[in-house]
């Protein structure tokens, strides 16, 4: 019989899944690795800025000499247009998860120049990716 066998039964013996939660709780890697799977879960694909920049920009008709992209800014500061109930509503329930660290409104640009049709995107916490929360206009 394997040592690491005999420890890992004992182990489980002894203190169960709700002992193993813990130790991940307190490893910052294991925690990062479940929000993102639980992000996944909840809101489908995550995206790094790049991707994200570069699909909501897709989203406009294109424009001879006109880059399409997209302007994010914290949803604290945006102001070009009323947020819709229902997206506010899935806001706070993105909030309450605790799985992110910050929430931006992305708006399709040509350039630098704000089109319509905002998307409310969340930044999983620990990472770099984004998340799609809502979308209107």
């Amino acid at each position: 019989m394997d040592g690491d066998q005999g420890h890992s039964t004992t182990t489980r013996e002894i203190g169960g899944e709700g002992r193993v939660s813990q130790i991940r709780a307190r490893l910052p890697g294991q925690v990062r690795l479940e929000r993102i799977d639980t992000a996944r879960a909840l809101y489908g694909p995550l995206y790094e800025r790049p991707e994200i920049e570069r699909r909501i920009g897709e989203t406009l008709p294109f424009r001879w000499g006109r880059p399409r992209t997209a302007t994010l800014e914290p949803i604290e500061s945006y102001d070009a247009g009323v947020i819709p109930d229902d997206a506010l509503l899935k806001f706070d329930d993105a909030e309450r998860t605790g799985l992110f660290s910050a929430f931006v409104v992305a708006t399709p640009a040509y350039g630098k120049h704000r089109d319509v049709d905002p998307w409310l995107m969340g930044v999983v916490s620990g990472t770099e990716l984004y998340a799609v929360i809502a979308r209107w206009g």
